[in-house]
């Protein structure tokens, strides 16, 4: 939840004009985004660690390692984006398009909180 956060305060840096504005918003998405990978660097999962070194790949999801990749690939880009944006402008297209992915980021923090909160656990008859 933290990372999508970080990703949308990311998102907004485009929004404002002056450097200093901007540069609040994108040191926090960096700052939330650094803490979460050094906190998986600090008390990483052991046990897939015990399996790599015993040479057992089976425990990692390429998944994880493709999200991984794609959030330091996103975080670049909307670091390049906040930075560039305010000097030189944006044409319309990139701009409607950073607004939906603007938008689609803010609604995924919706299923989260649900989930954060065991909604689903008590829609499904749970506890």
């Amino acid at each position: 939840m933290a990372l999508v956060t970080a990703l949308a305060a990311m998102l907004r840096a485009r929004l404002f004009r002056y450097t200093a504005q901007v540069t609040c918003l994108l040191v926090a998405g960096v700052l939330t985004t650094g803490l979460l990978i050094l906190g998986l660097a600090i008390s990483p999962p052991l046990e897939i660690i015990k399996d790599l070194a015993l040479g057992n790949s089976a425990g990692i999801d390429v998944r994880t390692l493709w999200l991984g990749a794609s959030v330091a690939a996103g975080a670049l880009l909307l670091i390049a984006i906040g930075l560039i944006v305010p000097k030189k402008g944006l044409t319309p297209f990139w701009g409607r398009m950073l607004d939906l992915a603007d938008s689609l980021v803010l609604l995924s923090l919706i299923p989260i909180c649900l989930a954060v909160l065991d909604v689903y656990a008590k829609v499904r008859g749970g506890v």
